[in-house]
């Protein structure tokens, strides 16, 4: 009984941990986007980036989540998106992209540590993720 009681404990202190390092990212970044809209500066960020985000079949704003799943995480990218009401297409062709290259600037070296050449390898992460972005807007539009 002292075990189920102490996995119990584990479990729950472990979740609690997971949901705390999720919150000190989820809402500085969500609060920073709503800034970023009320200021208007969504709008300025959105022009520039739409001819590239358009590869993709995504708005020019998308270009800010894609950037906090790249550099910081996937929660980032979460808390940068959720405020942009993306629709099923896109939050798909994100979900891909990010899937494929994520939370760069800690994973690139950490696989360098493990004797692969780290440059290399986020080189190859970001170019199938990208690429990844263009085919599946291509499927999309062809399918659907």
């Amino acid at each position: 009984m002292n075990y189920v009681y102490s996995n119990i404990k584990k479990g729950f202190l472990n979740g609690i941990a997971i949901v705390y390092l999720m919150v000190k990212v989820i809402i500085p970044c969500y609060i920073a986007i709503e800034l970023i809209k009320h200021f208007g500066l969504i709008e300025i960020i959105s022009r520039f980036f739409k001819p590239f985000m358009g590869l993709f079949g995504l708005p020019g704003e998308a270009a800010l989540g894609l950037l906090a799943g790249y550099l910081i995480n996937l929660y980032a990218a979460i808390a940068v998106l959720t405020p942009l009401d993306l629709g099923t297409k896109e939050i798909t062709t994100m979900a891909l992209m990010l899937g494929i290259s994520h939370s760069l600037t800690v994973e690139t070296p950490v696989t360098h540590k493990t004797g692969v050449n780290g440059w290399v390898f986020l080189f190859v992460r970001v170019i199938l993720s990208l690429a990844s972005g263009v085919i599946l807007d291509l499927l999309w539009k062809l399918f659907l």
